[in-house]
C-alpha cells in the first residue's frame, strides 16, 4: 500500500537499507561495498525527498516544544496550559454562539409558520412573578400553583 507513490517507494528502500546496514559486520569482505551501496542509496533519497532520512528543523523544534509543554504540566497541577485553556474557552463561545444562531433561526422559522410567542411570554410572566413572590401563577382558573 506506501508502494503507490515515489515517497513511499523511497520510504521502503530507506527502511530495508537501513535494516541491512545495521546487519552487516565489518568482518564481511564486502562491507565496504554495502555501506557505500546504502550510503548511495540515501544519499539519492536525501536529494529527492529533502528531510526524509533526517528530522528538520522544524519538526525538531516542534519535539521541544511538545517536551516542554509535558514538563509543564507534570511540575503544574493543572495539566493545561494558559494557551490550551484559552483555545477551551474560545471553542465554548464557539458552540454557544452557534446555539444561539440556530435558536434564532429556529424561533424565525417557527414565527414564519405562525407559532404565538405572546402565550409563551405571558405564561412566563406569570410563573416568574409567582416564583418572586408576586399575586402567584395561574395556569387554569381556579388552581394555583405549588
Amino acid at each position: 500500500m506506501e508502494s503507490t507513490n515515489m515517497y513511499g517507494v523511497c520510504k521502503i528502500f530507506l527502511h530495508y537499507t537501513r535494516e541491512i546496514h545495521s546487519k552487516s559486520t565489518p568482518r564481511d569482505p564486502n562491507f565496504l561495498r554495502i555501506s557505500m551501496a546504502c550510503g548511495k542509496i540515501e544519499q539519492f533519497i536525501e536529494s529527492a525527498f529533502p528531510g526524509m532520512t533526517q528530522p528538520s528543523l522544524a519538526s525538531m523544534k516542534l519535539a521541544a516544544e511538545r517536551a516542554e509543554t509535558q514538563r509543564r504540566a507534570a511540575r503544574s497541577d493543572s495539566p493545561m496550559s494558559p494557551e490550551d485553556r484559552k483555545d477551551l474557552y474560545w471553542i465554548y463561545a464557539a458552540i454557544a454562539g452557534m446555539w444561539v444562531v440556530i435558536l434564532v433561526l429556529m424561533s424565525g422559522i417557527a414565527w414564519m409558520f405562525g407559532a404565538r410567542f405572546d402565550f409563551l411570554f405571558r405564561d412566563i410572566s406569570k410563573i416568574l412573578a409567582g416564583l418572586m413572590g408576586g399575586h402567584g401563577a395561574v395556569l387554569a382558573p381556579g388552581h394555583r400553583e405549588l
